[in-house]
């Protein structure tokens, strides 16, 4: 490495503490002289281990490659898709700030910057934002508020987290959900955080679908978290109350107004937060939620089209202002940033954080947030006419071919519209080829005569569970949205503007039939080897 290299990988290991060892030797520059290679060490630093990349592959486990992707298809967003365009750009640029000799209270401007712009998209005057570098660390973020709002000991009232991601309910306790962090090679998965004591919390998980995969009305969800909060008030619990904005499947509850009307019963005896980090919603239902008093988890890397992992936690005013004495378990700093709190939560503590800065974070929130401000900056009917329009090509598509099962096809979000698709496959004939099998040929090249599907890679959600059955999701995001909405930009019509879009679903579906059709059952031999 030359001197500038190394000096610059010196500096940013003191913010951010990602891996070294993953950068060895020079790297190609891009025409500003900016070493790639370590701008996309960087840009996957500062998570666990489900952000790593495999040396062999170049990609985490979901797939994403650590930098741009070549001429592959993204409907993935319900799991992660690779970084646009848009926001490499974006994230490269603020990266030569970086690597140019920014000093530690620049950095802190930064991310007060990130913060801002977050803001004022989703926020209301006063409110505040704790950025994560996951939908599970807001979730984590979120006890710890809890534990400094609420007397002890907290019942946690999550919904469906069968549906939301596989550590909530450990998060959702205070508990290390995997067995790495942003800032330590290794924690105990499933134990309580340093600090947290294991009589104070408890999980009443609420399901949101029955035992053979059919979704519960809103009514019955509702009860059932009525029933799960007044039953700790019973016992002299408080409460924290989950509103689930978007299931991995589309699904919701239980309704704001219940919510509303269960915090305004119990008064400080019960906390109201909105996981909407699949940020399905408007920046409107956003601004609703604050104003009501609840805390909202939202991401940068699902929708919004960011590369994973960017999350943040969104409080209202009141709460800022509660939090003004505020205690972290020292468990939270593996987790967790200086740069990551507002400065008036800083200052309220008296404890030493083990990282000033997450600068990979910072990074994968630029690259989300050329994409968010991008999306809003579109009219809003036809944002809305984008979404209605992939809707429809999806139900037709599905309603005309045996082989697919659009699962609660009769069921409409609460907007009304719907950007999460769960598809089951249909066997052709004999046995089902498992969604497993048939999310892996999407994304690979196959021996196929048909020349369209032999060399692109197709993403789509991974599989999920839902009853006896596993489907696979297709899903709109920001990125295809403003995609078309550029194409209106110069002129086209709707439909011509649509069409490259229409055509990328309709090439994923012939090649999902294909597979389906021609997989040979013993093997997976569709796949190159």
């Amino acid at each position: 490495m030359d001197d500038s290299f190394s000096r610059a990988l010196a500096r940013l290991k003191g913010f951010s503490g990602f891996r070294s060892d993953v950068v060895r030797g020079r790297a190609d520059l891009d025409g500003a002289g900016v070493d790639l290679r370590l701008f996309e060490a960087v840009l996957t630093s500062g998570g666990d281990e489900r952000i790593a990349t495999d040396p062999a592959t170049g990609r985490n486990r979901y797939g994403i490659p650590s930098g741009r992707a070549s001429d592959e298809v993204w409907f993935s967003s319900s799991t992660a898709t690779a970084i646009s365009p848009r926001g490499y750009d974006a994230a490269l640029l603020a990266f030569q700030g970086l690597t140019a000799g920014d000093t530690d209270s620049a950095v802190s401007a930064w991310f007060d910057r990130i913060r801002d712009r977050l803001l004022a998209l989703f926020g209301v005057p006063g409110a505040g934002a704790i950025l994560c570098a996951s939908g599970t660390e807001a979730e984590l973020i979120v006890r710890v508020i809890a534990g400094n709002l609420l007397a002890a000991p907290l019942t946690s009232v999550v919904v469906a987290p069968t549906e939301t991601g596989s550590g909530v309910p450990l998060a959702a306790e205070g508990r290390h959900f995997l067995g790495t962090a942003p800032f330590a090679d290794q924690v105990p998965r499933g134990q309580l955080l340093d600090g947290l004591s294991a009589v104070d919390t408890e999980v009443v998980a609420v399901a949101i679908r029955g035992p053979a995969g059919e979704a519960l009305s809103i009514d019955a969800i509702d009860d059932e978290v009525v029933a799960g909060v007044e039953a700790a008030r019973s016992r002299d619990r408080s409460v924290l109350v989950h509103v689930l904005g978007c299931s991995k499947t589309n699904r919701f509850g239980p309704r704001r107004e219940t919510a509303l009307a269960l915090q305004a019963k119990y008064g400080d005896r019960v906390l109201v937060a909105v996981d909407s980090c699949q940020l399905r919603c408007s920046p409107e239902q956003i601004r609703s939620d604050l104003d009501s008093g609840f805390i909202v988890m939202v991401t940068g890397s699902k929708f919004a089209g960011g590369p994973p992992f960017a999350g943040a936690v969104l409080l209202p005013p009141a709460i800022v202002d509660r939090l003004r004495l505020l205690a972290l378990p020292p468990g939270i700093f593996a987790y967790s940033a200086a740069a990551d709190w507002p400065a008036v939560l800083r200052g309220a503590l008296n404890v030493r954080f083990g990282m000033p800065a997450n600068i990979g974070l910072g990074l994968r929130w630029e690259a989300a947030l050329a994409e968010l401000e991008a999306l809003f900056a579109l009219d809003r009917g036809l944002r809305e006419h984008v979404a209605v329009r992939f809707a429809t090509l999806i139900r037709q598509v599905v309603g005309s071919c045996t082989s697919f099962d659009l699962l609660d096809e009769d069921l409409l979000d609460e907007t009304g519209r719907q950007t999460i698709f769960p598809i089951v496959t249909l066997p052709a004939s004999g046995t089902a080829v498992p969604a497993e099998v048939l999310h892996r040929a999407l994304r690979s090249p196959l021996h196929s005569d048909l020349a369209d599907l032999r060399g692109r890679a197709y993403h789509v959600g991974q599989p999920v569970v839902v009853g006896q059955r596993s489907a696979l999701r297709v899903c709109l995001s920001a990125p295809h949205v403003i995609a078309v909405g550029e194409r209106v930009g110069e002129g086209r019509d709707f439909d011509e503007a649509f069409a490259p879009l229409a055509a990328d679903l309709n090439a994923l579906f012939l090649k999902w039939l294909y597979v389906n059709s021609r997989h040979d059952r013993a093997s997976d031999a569709l796949l190159t080897a």
